[in-house]
């Protein structure tokens, strides 16, 4: 773990991340040392510093901190995790915020070894009866406040699974607690706006990029989880790739109607 490009596994008990949940972090997945996505975790990492007003960060000094970290452990090869995160740090008063520097955390972890079966044979998803709230001025972002997935992944969990499709306060759909929906529908591709609230993902864009390279229709949308009784198949996206959804709340989906262009361009970014 690097603090301020410093070994250590600590942070101050005053730090405003910890205090507040003052800050961002973003999840990058590295393949034989590298990350196909970081330019677009880098360019919403900037937008988030712009958004909360924490001080713009350099990438190319993450990138040689992420580097650092690989080789230390010995990560240069095969697929790791590697997490960074920036807090206000801990100038400031109560909740008034200071002028100080940031606090800058990097930290890796395994890739999940049920990732790669979980893709191929597709997962079943749970209806959470927890909601996110909307009309967040930080909608879109992966900020440090994630109580409400805390508490919907318990719900998850009493049930069983180990993802869960999320509404808004006034029930329509935003995502999954660790990923971003798609469902298709008579060959079109869908996925819930996230202009209220929900995390806009990296690989949620890149998705959209290549349906689109592919000359699938994409629409952004505000419905009801019962707009996917008609769905002909279901996916989630998150950093680290593409997961089917082969039930939700005990219907069963597709995995093979899943658009095999998608997933093999998906599959073609971390080869």
């Amino acid at each position: 773990m690097l603090i301020n490009g410093q070994s250590g596994d600590s942070v101050a008990v005053l730090d405003r991340g910890l205090q507040y949940g003052d800050g961002l972090f973003e999840t990058i997945a590295f393949i034989n040392g590298n990350a196909p996505l970081w330019g677009r975790h880098m360019a919403r990492l900037s937008a988030g510093c712009r958004s909360l007003g924490l001080p713009r960060q350099d990438a190319v000094r993450l990138a040689q901190e992420a580097r650092q970290l690989l080789h230390a452990d010995d990560a240069q090869t095969g697929k790791h995790v590697i997490k960074i995160i920036i807090t206000r740090g801990e100038d400031g008063s109560a909740y008034f915020p200071g002028e100080g520097d940031a606090t800058r955390i990097l930290y890796t972890r395994e890739w999940p070894q049920r990732a790669a079966q979980q893709g191929f044979e597709g997962i079943a998803l749970h209806r959470c009866q927890t909601r996110l709230a909307t009309g967040s001025p930080f909608a879109g972002l992966k900020t440090l406040n994630r109580l409400e997935q805390v508490i919907a992944a318990a719900e998850i969990k009493k049930a069983g699974l180990q993802e869960g499709l999320l509404c808004d306060a006034d029930g329509f759909m935003v995502e999954a607690l660790m990923s971003n929906l798609f469902w298709l529908k008579q060959g079109v591709l869908y996925t819930p706006m996230l202009d209220r609230c929900g995390v806009s993902g990296v690989m949620r864009a890149e998705v959209i990029e290549q349906a689109e390279h592919f000359g699938m229709s994409v629409h952004e949308v505000r419905e009801t989880p019962e707009m996917l009784e008609s769905a002909q198949a279901m996916f989630l996206t998150n950093a680290l790739g593409l997961t089917a959804v082969r039930a939700f709340s005990g219907k069963p989906m597709d995995v093979d109607a899943v658009p095999v262009k998608i997933r093999n361009a998906i599959r073609q970014l971390f080869s």
